[in-house]
């Protein structure tokens, strides 16, 4: 039996709200580098989107699928 002054939908939020800062800090604590970074995410609907970060110019976007990442992309950095 679980006893909890806090309702479930509640306590839902804030566990993804601090795993979310948890992996934040840690990404840019140990892992930082200057390449596009790339996150395939799910809102509280079940929707699939992508956030795309640019470490350089700081510049980022959530998009809904993979081509517009790749248009993204390309549309930020001249090969």
């Amino acid at each position: 039996m679980r006893v909890s002054f806090i309702p479930d939908n509640l306590w839902n939020a804030l566990s993804k709200s601090f795993q979310n800062l948890f992996e934040t800090f840690f990404h840019y604590s140990f892992c930082y580098n200057e390449e596009v970074q790339v996150w395939q995410k799910c809102d509280r609907h079940g929707n699939t989107y992508w956030y795309v970060y640019d470490p350089k110019t700081g510049h980022s976007a959530h998009l809904g699928s993979e081509e517009e990442v790749m248009s993204w992309i390309e549309s930020h950095y001249y090969f």
